[in-house]
């Protein structure tokens, strides 16, 4: 009504804009677009995952199991309580077919649950790609995504909550991790397939994409310069407060 472009978000459906968009798998999507809907957080994450892995050695077949959080921290009137819920029990759930409108090529099927806990969303990954990878060579590839932060295993960072506590102490506000959070030490390749758990943020990792968004809708700047004005800018990226893999932390005898 007011002929002024509009940003929507993941919980709209994607008939709701002219396109949808995520910085690293579709940002020229949004380029003279008056409505564009930044994906949800869940579908963010996936396509920031698949889409190097797919350039670097082709996307034969994604399978992925979300386990999603009941609610936001705030959100009282969600949940289960005190159980563990398909979300829905029909397979896709809706984040596979969400992919394909970031990365139409990719096949994903998606099955989801819903859990009581607030923190995080995980996802176990497995791909099978067309070209056998070397295992070294996929962590390399993801550790080399400003938007991806491989989880050393000697950080002690067991789960969300320990993630969550992290980013607070590294000065984050609300103790936001933009960032997917990949396991380093989940990273695995049987032949084609590679498997892995990530970690999502479901009230954060859109964040940097709603500012590539509006850059993309409302500018000339291209993916590469955005994407890094906006990490820049945030403080995207957590690999330098951990060390070259080296221990982060040493274990204390009690007497210590």
């Amino acid at each position: 009504a007011h002929d002024t472009p509009a940003v929507f978000q993941g919980g709209e459906d994607a008939a709701v804009a002219e396109a949808s968009f995520n910085a690293r798998g579709r940002f020229g999507a949004a380029r003279d677009a008056d409505t564009v809907r930044v994906v949800s957080c869940n579908t963010t994450a996936l396509s920031r995952l698949l889409a190097p892995l797919d350039e670097a050695y082709g996307v034969e077949k994604a399978r992925v199991t979300l386990v999603r959080r009941g609610g936001d921290p705030s959100e009282t009137d969600r949940g289960p309580i005190n159980d563990i819920l398909p979300d829905p029990a029909t397979v896709p759930s809706h984040h596979g077919p969400d992919v394909n409108e970031i990365l139409p090529d990719v096949a994903v099927d998606t099955a989801a649950l819903k859990a009581p806990v607030t923190g995080m969303h995980t996802h176990s990954v497995n791909v099978t790609l067309e070209t056998e990878p070397d295992e070294n060579d996929v962590r390399d590839l993801l550790a080399g995504e400003d938007r991806i932060f491989l989880v050393p295993a000697a950080a002690g960072i067991d789960g969300a909550g320990a993630l969550k506590e992290y980013a607070a102490d590294a000065g984050r506000p609300r103790g936001d991790l933009w960032e997917n959070c990949v396991w380093e030490e989940s990273i695995s390749v049987t032949g084609r397939d590679l498997y892995l758990f990530q970690n999502v943020h479901q009230e954060a990792d859109v964040v940097p994409e709603n500012v590539d968004a509006i850059r993309a809708m409302a500018t000339d700047v291209g993916r590469a310069e955005s994407m890094a004005r906006t990490n820049e800018t945030l403080g995207v990226g957590l690999d330098s407060r951990l060390g070259d893999g080296e221990l982060a932390r040493a274990e204390l005898a009690a007497d210590d």
